[in-house]
């Protein structure tokens, strides 16, 4: 025998190299801890550009519609979560109880897709905060 897990099921192998990926891409996407030393009075700055990008902007009368719509979206993806969080801990916790291994197994499986839902959740709504976000970029 060479290792656990290299008995465990693809899936599972797949879901524990999905998450940790991209684990490392949010950790190495992070800000610096440190900040940029300041530029000394010696180097001039130079001038703002005038930005000529057009900003994303709801038509008249949408915009109340449009934060009603995301904000219900959210919400419901996040119960969403929320229930497939609760329902995979419950399959692992009667897998355990009454020795049906499918279940646990089952239930860690959704574990791992619920912990992607959430990152690519993070994501997403990180995505459009900078496209309808206030300001051009």
């Amino acid at each position: 025998m060479t290792g656990g897990f290299s008995n465990a099921p693809v899936a599972v192998r797949a879901a524990v190299t999905v998450v940790l990926v991209l684990a490392g891409l949010v950790l190495l996407g992070a800000e610096p801890a440190v900040a940029a030393p300041a530029e000394t009075a010696a180097v001039a700055a130079p001038a703002p550009e005038e930005d000529t990008g057009i900003c994303p902007e709801a038509p008249p009368g949408m915009q109340s519609f449009a934060d009603d719509v995301t904000a219900w979206a959210k919400w419901g993806v996040l119960a969403l979560i929320g229930i497939g969080a609760v329902v995979s801990l419950g399959s692992i916790l009667v897998g355990r109880i009454f020795s049906h291994p499918h279940a646990s197994r089952y239930g860690a499986m959704g574990v791992a897709v619920v912990v992607l839902v959430a990152i690519t959740y993070t994501v997403i709504l990180t995505i459009l905060d900078s496209i309808t976000g206030s300001g051009c970029t």
